[in-house]
């Protein structure tokens, strides 16, 4: 698009700081108040569920409250086994059967819930057209563990033809570009072990190349912030407020 994400998205250009929104999005990832709360059912059964949501939209009127208590209780892979048990056992495509007895609101969150490539799809939509939406941009791709960051790639090339890195590339510019290209990789350290000794000299090290110095060296935090675990992060983050007495 015509929009260039600056580096200012990133690093606050008049003060020469990083900016905070990718930071805490990073440090929430390590906070354990921040897990998902869909996780896979333990008593789960692809052919019971499909006979459940076959029951519910059978006849007249649509059993509205089952079809949501089945859905938002399985894992996106489990409703994905549901669907292919739901045309082996009925003949008929489930996403077909929702959107003809659903409307609304209620069916556009049915359908989103789903889709196998929705990720992929808010990102082609984050950088497609006129303008950038950043803010998704750095919600998807900040906070995904590496398979799913490879999943969605991969979601991506089949929906669109096309490779999310070039496209996200050339949406991009400067350090937020680079920035990017870096967590499109789906690289970063996923042991929930902390080092606090080397928690403590990143810390150091970010606040050297940033409030401490003239300009800001950007490599540094593009190091740090695309590489560690979230949890090391977490204390990186927590090290740096005591040290620069700011977060």
């Amino acid at each position: 698009s015509e929009h260039r994400i600056s580096a200012a998205h990133f690093f606050d250009a008049a003060n020469a700081q990083p900016c905070t929104e990718i930071p805490q999005k990073l440090a929430e990832m390590a906070s354990p108040a921040c897990r998902g709360t869909i996780v896979p059912a333990p008593s789960y059964d692809a052919e019971a569920d499909a006979g459940v949501l076959r029951k519910a939209m059978k006849g007249l009127g649509t059993d509205e409250d089952a079809i949501i208590n089945l859905l938002v209780k399985r894992s996106n892979a489990q409703r994905q086994e549901i669907s292919k048990k739901f045309k082996v056992m009925y003949g008929k495509d489930l996403i077909k059967e929702l959107k003809s007895e659903l409307s609304g609101n209620l069916e556009n969150a049915v359908l989103a819930l789903m889709e196998t490539r929705y990720e992929a799809k808010l990102l082609r939509r984050a950088i497609k057209g006129a303008g950038t939406d950043e803010e998704c941009l750095i919600e998807i791709l900040c906070t995904r563990s590496n398979a799913e960051i490879q999943q969605i790639k991969q979601a991506y090339k089949a929906e669109y033809r096309r490779d999310l890195e070039k496209d996200v590339a050339g949406d991009t510019s400067g350090h937020f570009k680079r920035l990017l290209v870096s967590l499109c990789q789906g690289a970063r350290e996923e042991s929930m072990e902390v080092d606090m000794a080397k928690a403590q000299k990143e810390a150091w090290e970010l606040y050297q190349a940033g409030e401490k110095k003239w300009g800001t060296d950007e490599s540094v935090f593009n190091k740090i912030i695309t590489v560690r675990s979230f949890p090391q992060l977490r204390a990186t983050f927590d090290a740096y407020v005591k040290i620069a007495q700011r977060d």
